[in-house]
């Protein structure tokens, strides 16, 4: 039976519709969804010059049918849906029948295939405006082989828009990767020039965790966290059969961008701007500003509660409950999170670094393209906050859940006027930064005294700072947020301003000289009134805190340890700054040469 039909007018025109083809990677992805919506469980890709020369994929799904190969090249050809309202119901990643006609419309196709009902297979030979050169009957196994050759070649203006090959085989790399991590029980492989050894392998044994290896190599994997359910589903119970799934990095492996942060709805591969605020959210204060986590989420949803039908390449979805989708993400980030050992371990960094290098230049040889490893990632330790109700301050530890920390009340030692020295249950030591451990108790006392509420305290005596231009033009643009977040200010004269009352946080915390600093520091930081609440205790918990280079008693060593170990969120201050690092016993009897 036919299974390939060109879509009725009706139909087409309400689909998102427009060009698919800008690269050889938009090549690469649209055949590999071809692959798996053909239920394909081995997909071997091969391209040639970074996709310049020729891109090649070849499948063992169950193929096309003698009947149907010339119109899988007519446009708005599909076998995915039939009308419009079928999208409610989605099950493939295609749907618009627009990827062959729009390849085969700046290249010349060859396709092999071999449909599971038949005893024989065809071969197309199709060129530019997908004109139909030869075809005839063969002999293969089930499945498709496409081969994609002089890509724009009747276009010269475009293949001036074709980057360096290097380039180009990076982007097919990504393409790869976004696939080959949410579909592990299909056997991936990627081939360059080719060559004989496939830059790119995986398993294809349906765990996850093992096609990340594949992609990323060991070394990231050893920071991942499989995602958990939250510990109360709240209000993501709205809508059916609900799930989030996938693996997160500790807060020790971040980087400067967003190239790691893998989404997916019903495993297709999205950018959705709900979902990424939700992963920050989950993360609370446990990452730094301007850095990102290494993240593979996966969301579970009914097909008629999500619109694909935004955008020609299709990787931009609308939710129709974005808050709930938003919040059982958040939720199950922050769980899985509170449950974990985040405290990052003391290594040989030297060692670690040259056998990331190894790592790196091997994968720099294979790929032909430079390797960026996870020791250049960005750290820029700045203020990190979220919105509202941050699950890490809003929702208290599980119940029987005492948290990672294990440390021992005695001994305690203090080294370098700055870092406490304590020992663990299991022998082994911890590390403390005393700035940075107070900080988090005093941050968590403020958010659980005053909640989302800012009280004033009015200064015994007015303050009239003096002004730069800079300082005047800010407190006029912020007058509204600044009274908001409870400083008491209001125009005096023509270049000036008084304070009557600052936030009590700061009450006997910083001096008249210090306001001005504190109210630029604030406004500097867009977002909600709940992202400002946030820096304002963070800031107040800061100035509050014992300074590095400040000498201890063994009391106040004890109280802090004793408060870190009471926290929520032990393992960062609220910047983003870890308090606290391990050594390993077994890892201290390796340098003392016992092991």
């Amino acid at each position: 039976m036919r299974g390939i039909f060109v879509l009725e007018e009706q139909t087409i025109s309400k689909i998102a519709a427009g060009e698919v083809v800008d690269r050889p990677a938009s090549v690469v992805k649209e055949l590999i969804e071809n692959s798996i919506d053909a239920g394909s469980r081995r997909v071997v890709v091969e391209v040639g010059k970074g996709g310049r020369d020729y891109i090649r994929v070849t499948d063992d799904g169950c193929g096309i049918s003698e009947e149907d190969v010339e119109t899988a090249f007519e446009k708005h050809a599909t076998s995915k849906i039939t009308r419009i309202e079928d999208l409610a119901a989605l099950q493939t990643l295609g749907f618009r029948g627009e990827a062959l006609p729009s390849i085969a419309a700046v290249s010349r196709i060859e396709l092999s295939t071999r449909h599971e009902s038949e005893g024989f297979g065809t071969y197309l030979r199709v060129e530019g405006g997908g004109e139909l050169k030869e075809r005839r009957r063969i002999t293969r196994a089930v499945g498709t082989t496409i081969e994609v050759k002089s890509l724009f070649y009747n276009l010269p203006a475009r293949i001036g828009t074709i980057k360096s090959e290097s380039t180009e085989l990076r982007h097919i790399m990504d393409v790869c990767i976004n696939y080959v991590v949410i579909y592990p029980e299909i056997k991936f492989e990627l081939f360059h020039d080719e060559k004989e050894k496939p830059i790119m392998s995986t398993l294809g044994n349906g765990e996850m965790l093992d096609a990340i290896v594949n992609a990323y190599g060991s070394s990231i994997a050893r920071e991942l966290i499989g995602l958990k359910e939250p510990d109360s589903p709240g209000a993501s119970s709205h809508i059916i059969d609900l799930q989030v799934g996938g693996y997160i990095s500790k807060p020790a492996l971040v980087y400067g961008t967003k190239r790691h942060l893998h989404t997916y709805v019903n495993r297709r591969f999205v950018r959705s701007e709900i979902m990424n605020k939700a992963i920050r959210r989950g993360y609370g204060t446990l990452l730094a500003k301007y850095t990102q986590p290494f993240v593979v989420v996966s969301l579970y949803i009914e097909p008629g509660e999500i619109n694909v039908n935004i955008h020609p390449k299709k990787h931009e979805i609308s939710f129709y409950h974005p808050t709930e989708v938003f919040h059982a993400i958040a939720e199950s980030v922050s769980a899985t999170l509170r449950h974990a050992d985040l405290i990052p371990e003391v290594v040989d960094v030297e060692k670690e670094k040259t056998r990331e290098a190894t790592a790196g230049a091997e994968r720099a040889k294979l790929f032909g393209v430079p390797d960026v490893g996870r020791w250049e990632a960005i750290e820029a330790l700045q203020t990190s906050f979220q919105t509202d109700s941050t699950p890490e301050i809003s929702e208290s530890r599980a119940e029987g859940d005492s948290g990672s920390l294990d440390i021992r009340p005695a001994p305690l030692y203090q080294i370098l006027d700055s870092y406490i020295i304590a020992q663990t249950e299991a022998d082994d030591m911890i590390m403390v930064d005393q700035h940075a451990a107070a900080e988090r108790i005093n941050f968590e006392r403020l958010i659980g005294k005053y909640g989302q509420r800012i009280d004033k305290q009015a200064l015994l005596r007015p303050y009239v700072p003096e002004l730069s231009p800079h300082q005047l033009f800010l407190l006029r643009e912020n007058e509204d947020t600044l009274r908001d977040m409870g400083f008491d200010i209001e125009q005096f004269g023509e270049g000036s301003y008084i304070i009557r009352a600052i936030p009590v946080v700061f009450y006997r915390v910083i001096g008249e000289e210090e306001i001005m600093g504190v109210m630029e520091d604030l406004v500097e930081e867009s977002g909600k009134r709940e992202d400002r609440i946030r820096i304002l205790f963070a800031t107040a918990a800061c100035r509050a805190s014992v300074k590095a280079g400040e000498k201890l008693s063994y009391e106040s060593m004890r109280q802090i340890m004793e408060g870190l170990k009471n926290t929520k969120i032990p393992f960062t201050c609220p910047h983003g700054r870890p308090t606290m690092i391990r050594m390993s016993k077994k890892e201290i009897e390796k340098r003392f040469k016992r092991r």
